[in-house]
C-alpha cells in the first residue's frame, strides 16, 4: 500500500563513491565529508544523507536521474512556498559529469506512509486534516495558465482541453499496457474515458499542483506528543492545473484505510475554502486511471513485478468504483 512494495531506484542504481565525494567537494570545497548514506525509498531520484565535519546537522545530496531541470524547479518552488508550506530549501545546485545534483536541507521526521503503516499511535483524523490544510495552501498559488513549468517556473507548455483524453489513448496503445492488462480491462478503461471526458480538469484551472502528493512524500514528526507535518518533499513533477490531481494522489489508497483518512483530509480542504466540484469522485478516479496507466507505460515490467501487480489491482478497484458511479447516476 502507498507504493511501499514498489521497486526503488536505490536498489537498481548505485552512484560511484568518488562521484559523491566530487559533488560534495564542488559544493563545499573547504569542508570534509565525514559520512554518507543512501536513503531508501526513491522511485525516480537518489537521496543521500551527508554529514560534513564541524556541522551539527546533516544535509541531503539529491541526484536527479530523470529530469535535470527539476533541481531548479524545486529550488524555485521552495522559495515561493517557504512562508506557507514546510519543505526543504535548496542550498546548492551543481553538475558532475552527466549528473545534476542539489544540496538541500535535511528535515527530521519519518514519512507519513511509515506512520500510517506502522504501529506508532497517532490521531489519523488530525494528521490528515493538517495534510488537507497544507494542500489548500499549495493550491492557493496561481499561474498565468495551465501547463508544465520550465526551470524558472514559467509555464512553457500549455494544456489543451483534450490533453487528458489524447494522453490516455497514447497510454492504452503502449506495449507495457497492452502486455499487462487484458483486452476487457482496456475496453472498460477506454469506455470510461470517452463517457466522462468532460469531467477532466480543463485548461482554465491554473493552480499549483504538486503532482506526487501522497503519504510517501510527506514527512511527519512528533511535537509535544502530537504528530505534525514537517515537510512536503519531491516537487519535481509540479505543474499548473487543478487541485484534483493532488486529491487523486492522496486518495488513491483511501479504500484500504479507515474512513478518518479520507474524511480528515477532505475536512482540511473544505475548512480552508477549497470547494470540490459536484462530480469530483469521478474526476479523481479518471485522474488515477490516467496516472497509473502512465506509470505502467514507463515501467520495467520484468524488473518491477510488485509495481505492476499493485497498479493492476488499483485499476481493477477504480473500474469497480466507476461502475458503481455509473449505475447510481
Amino acid at each position: 500500500m502507498f507504493k511501499a512494495a514498489w521497486e526503488k531506484t536505490s536498489i537498481t542504481y548505485q552512484l560511484p563513491h568518488d562521484i559523491v565525494e566530487q559533488m560534495v567537494r564542488l559544493a563545499y570545497p573547504d569542508r570534509e565529508l565525514i559520512s554518507y548514506e543512501l536513503i531508501a525509498g526513491g522511485c525516480a531520484n537518489l537521496n543521500i544523507k551527508i554529514l560534513l565535519k564541524d556541522e551539527k546537522h546533516p544535509l541531503i545530496l539529491r541526484v536527479y536521474l530523470r529530469d535535470k531541470d527539476a533541481a531548479y524547479r524545486e529550488q524555485k518552488l521552495a522559495t515561493l512556498l517557504k512562508k506557507t508550506v514546510p519543505m526543504p530549501m535548496t542550498l546548492y545546485i551543481g553538475e558532475i559529469e552527466s549528473y545534476r545534483f542539489a544540496i538541500t536541507e535535511f528535515i527530521h521526521g519519518i514519512s507519513l506512509r511509515d506512520l500510517l503503516l506502522g504501529d506508532a499511535p497517532h490521531d489519523l483524523s488530525a494528521i490528515m486534516y493538517e495534510v488537507g490544510t497544507i494542500l489548500s495552501k499549495i493550491t492557493a498559488h496561481e499561474f498565468s495558465r495551465a501547463g508544465f513549468f520550465d526551470k524558472e517556473l514559467n509555464v512553457i507548455n500549455g494544456l489543451p482541453d483534450d490533453f487528458a483524453l489524447t494522453f490516455a489513448k497514447e497510454c492504452l496503445l503502449a506495449t507495457n499496457v497492452i502486455s499487462t492488462l487484458d483486452s476487457d480491462t482496456i475496453s472498460k478503461i477506454t469506455a470510461y474515458f470517452e463517457k466522462y471526458n468532460r469531467l477532466f480538469p480543463n485548461s482554465y484551472e491554473k493552480h499549483l499542483v504538486h503532482a506526487d502528493f501522497d503519504p510517501a512524500n510527506i514527512l511527519v514528526k512528533q511535537i509535544s506528543g502530537q504528530w505534525k507535518v514537517s515537510a512536503v518533499l519531491d516537487w519535481e513533477f509540479a505543474f499548473s492545473n487543478s487541485v484534483l490531481h493532488d486529491v487523486a494522489n492522496m486518495l488513491r489508497y483511501a479504500h484500504k484505510m479507515p474512513p478518518e483518512y479520507q474524511n480528515g483530509f477532505l475536512a482540511g480542504l473544505s475548512t480552508n475554502g477549497i470547494v470540490l466540484p459536484k462530480n469530483w469522485q469521478i474526476t479523481v478516479n479518471l485522474l488515477n486511471l490516467l496516472s497509473l496507466l502512465d506509470c505502467l507505460k514507463r515501467s520495467d515490467t520484468k524488473g518491477s513485478p510488485n509495481q505492476c501487480a499493485d497498479i493492476s489491482e488499483l485499476l481493477d478497484h477504480i473500474l469497480l468504483e466507476l461502475s458503481y458511479e455509473t449505475n447510481r447516476s
